[in-house]
């Protein structure tokens, strides 16, 4: 089996694991109790906590450890609405959002003036159209730090810069992909959301990461753990794997990115000149959007698995939606290019034997395909 989805979730690492194993087995104490096993492992929680914010080089922030960002998203936008409305109702959001995102802000469409902001042919929201839509009503924008379908990097420290100017907006960004891939500047973020089995971590462990506590307004009410925040007995050993996960995916990170750009081009160097055949231009090394086109990406999935190779169409939270994917519409595809495409994406442990196997797999399956498929 050669797994190629890794951004639908990653393989815990080795190290993760064991940590995890460690900590269910020796401090498996609720870190609410008063006795000694209690508070070692809140020690070991607040450890945890502090390692995460300076692996983002936020050490000033403040970190509520949740269930994932589906969660931290649900938290804070929610939260931030409802308590800013009264100071204004425009939103201003990325055209390349997750659901987790954008349904949140949907449910609020008869509250809030939602505006999207546009983004340019290269994936990449656009400044000008930002600071156009930019105005006193404004009181929260949200943009991911890296596209979860063709891995385009937002200028985040920019975006940040310029809400300086308006302090009447929350700046929140979604760094689910960004995490352990890419090192970006978030000291002028206000909140930043993220899970630990995008990294290498344990399912079921995430992270809401504020420069303010009082604006959280929690969604679940309860023992008042996580400082009254996130009630719920919290879980230390996928907490303490995420850390240990996050502080191996930062180790030598350029060396890692490097070696995934050599294979990144290796496949889109061989598929270059196939014009049956959308390539989505090279943004992230983790990330190869390609299009089959006149198939649809379904089936290219289905037999690539039959080949033993896992990739996705979408994101995995939107693959079964019989919608058009929104990043690959916002970036000026036409329906036929989006209908085909599919989604590869590596890890840090990808091999170049694997990537040979999967340029010999989607060479079978583009001609197992023949005449369906039509040029661009």
């Amino acid at each position: 089996m050669i797994y190629l989805d890794n951004a639908a979730t990653t393989k815990p690492s080795k190290e993760a694991l064991k940590s995890f194993n460690q900590v269910s087995e020796t401090l498996f104490f609720n870190t609410a109790s008063i006795h000694k096993g209690g508070r070692d492992a809140a020690r070991l929680l607040e450890a945890a906590r502090g390692q995460i914010l300076n692996e983002l080089g936020l050490g000033t922030h403040h970190l509520i450890f949740t269930s994932g960002a589906t969660e931290s998203n649900n938290i804070i936008l929610r939260g931030m609405i409802e308590r800013k409305l009264q100071f204004g109702k425009t939103v201003l959001v990325s055209e390349l959002e997750h659901p987790s995102v954008v349904n949140v802000l949907e449910h609020y469409k008869d509250k809030i003036n939602l505006q999207f902001i546009k983004t340019t042919p290269q994936g990449v929201i656009d400044l000008d159209d930002l600071k156009e839509k930019l105005n006193d009503e404004c009181i929260l924008v949200s943009v991911m730090a890296l596209n979860n379908i063709i891995g385009s990097i937002q200028p985040i420290e920019e975006i940040g810069q310029i809400l300086q100017s308006y302090k009447k907006v929350y700046f929140h960004v979604d760094a689910t992909q960004a995490v352990g891939k890419v090192t970006l500047d978030y000291k002028n973020v206000d909140a930043l959301t993220l899970s630990a089995h995008k990294f290498y971590g344990i399912k079921g462990a995430g992270a809401l990461i504020v420069n303010d506590m009082n604006v959280i307004d929690p969604l679940l009410l309860g023992g008042g753990h996580e400082k009254d925040k996130r009630s719920g007995t919290v879980n230390l050993p996928a907490i303490v794997g995420m850390a240990k996960a996050l502080r191996i995916s930062n180790e030598n990170l350029t060396q890692k990115n490097d070696r995934l750009e050599q294979f990144n081009n290796k496949v889109r160097t061989h598929f270059n000149d196939y014009n049956k055949m959308k390539i989505q231009d090279a943004q992230s090394p983790y990330f190869i959007n390609l299009s089959f086109v006149g198939a649809k990406g379904e089936i290219v999935v289905n037999a690539l698995s039959e080949l033993g190779i896992y990739v996705s169409t979408t994101s995995a939270c939107a693959s079964k939606s019989n919608e058009l994917n929104e990043t690959l519409l916002a970036i000026g595809n036409k329906n036929d290019v989006i209908e085909g495409s599919i989604r590869i994406s590596f890890s840090q442990n990808t091999t170049e034997e694997e990537v040979d196997a999967l340029i010999k797999g989607l060479d079978t399956v583009y001609k197992q395909l023949g005449d369906i498929l039509h040029e661009v």
